[in-house]
């Protein structure tokens, strides 16, 4: 049996259907710090990426698991450092990031903010992916979607305001 890899994910991609879960997540709110205790269906950048590329001969689940089995770390070094969306479609460009860690405990959990332009759309999307590798738990969504990148900045900024006033940021 064939195994997937993210090349197939990229070959398979479905520009227009992504784009659509990618605003649905955009009007999810989530607490801070998202915890592992999300609801089943929570916003997941991953898992909506795999769902605008799926084959139709195989399962979500099983196209899911190959590509993470075969290009895992790929993935991982894509999704910290803000390209993923770029190496998946050149419609998406990365154009600012952020990163901020919050508590006092070690390992320190991180918040990467990513702002980035979507050419089709003319906007520009912020996605957090935050990870506390003590728990061993990350997810990366879309938190807002705006029209040009000073908003974006703008917005950025006051998330970082709410997690040093709520004691979740270090300086």
């Amino acid at each position: 049996m064939k195994k997937y890899s993210f090349d197939d994910l990229v070959e398979n991609f479905d520009l227009n259907k992504f784009i659509k879960y990618l605003d649905k997540q955009c009007k999810n709110k989530i607490s801070y710090p998202p915890t592992p205790n999300l609801p089943k269906n929570h916003p997941d950048l991953i898992g909506d990426l795999v769902k605008s590329s799926s084959i139709k001969k195989i399962s979500h689940e099983k196209f899911a698991n190959d590509i993470i089995e075969n290009n895992g770390d790929f993935i991982d070094q894509a999704r910290e450092s803000g390209n993923l969306l770029s190496y998946v479609h050149s419609n998406f460009k990365l154009e600012k990031d952020y990163l901020f860690a919050y508590g006092d405990k070690e390992p320190t959990p991180w918040y990467f903010y990513f702002i980035i332009s979507s050419k089709i759309n003319k906007c520009f999307y912020i996605l957090l992916f935050f990870q506390d590798i003590e728990l061993g738990y990350q997810v990366d969504y879309c938190i807002k979607k705006v029209k040009n990148k000073d908003l974006a900045i703008k917005f950025v900024k006051e998330e970082q305001k709410k997690l040093e006033k709520n004691k979740f940021y270090i300086k």
